[in-house]
């Protein structure tokens, strides 16, 4: 008796699973190598404006240290200016200065002419006190160690006392300074040391 079921042809190919839909990664994946290449780039950027900036600082503090020590030194050469502007004013006044002491120092001898002498004397310290307001001091130097910057040594006088010895003894003209620069050196007459002769050495 025939089978009466029904069995598959034998050249009927198997199943085969369907195929799965491509699945695409997710858009964060994706897009986080890119955002750490603009990160990259930024912080990189960042950098570059920081080392700018702090070049830019350093050439500002540079700038104005330079600019300070340029202000400082023509302030210095303009008092030095307004220095010799006074000194020319004054240093011909000083002159008639000594002509008025001289002319007491004649007259001191003759008391008919106290008057006069009298008259001189205010006429010489109105005139000091005129040249102090242009900041004229005068100086005598008496006593002074010798300095070719305050004193014009005339000529030397023997002193037997080391402490006279390069000092000065005596002004013939007192000198003048305008703040700490010397208008007039003081006209002076400077000890110098004698030595003694050795004595003879008794040869008994």
């Amino acid at each position: 008796m025939a089978a009466t079921g029904k069995h598959p042809a034998a050249n009927d190919a198997p199943l085969q699973p369907a195929p799965q839909p491509a699945v695409d990664d997710p858009p964060e994946a994706a897009a986080a190598p890119a955002e750490a290449q603009h990160l990259a780039a930024l912080e990189a950027r960042i950098a570059e404006l920081q080392e700018q900036t702090r070049h830019y600082a350093l050439s500002y503090d540079r700038a104005r240290s330079e600019f300070a020590a340029v202000r400082e030194r023509m302030q210095r050469e303009h008092e030095r200016n307004v220095r010799r502007d006074q000194a020319k004013v004054v240093g011909g006044l000083l002159t008639v200065l000594d002509s008025l002491d001289r002319s007491l120092a004649s007259v001191q001898s003759a008391p008919p002419g106290q008057a006069f002498v009298d008259g001189v004397q205010m006429i010489r310290t109105q005139f000091e006190a005129a040249l102090g307001t242009l900041g004229l001091q005068r100086f005598d130097g008496a006593g002074e160690r010798f300095d070719p910057e305050r004193h014009q040594a005339v000529t030397s006088v023997p002193v037997t006392d080391p402490n006279l010895d390069g000092r000065v003894v005596q002004t013939l003209a007192a000198g003048a300074l305008i703040g700490d620069e010397v208008v007039r050196a003081a006209t002076v007459v400077v000890g110098q040391l004698q030595r003694q002769p050795d004595a003879p050495q008794d040869l008994n």
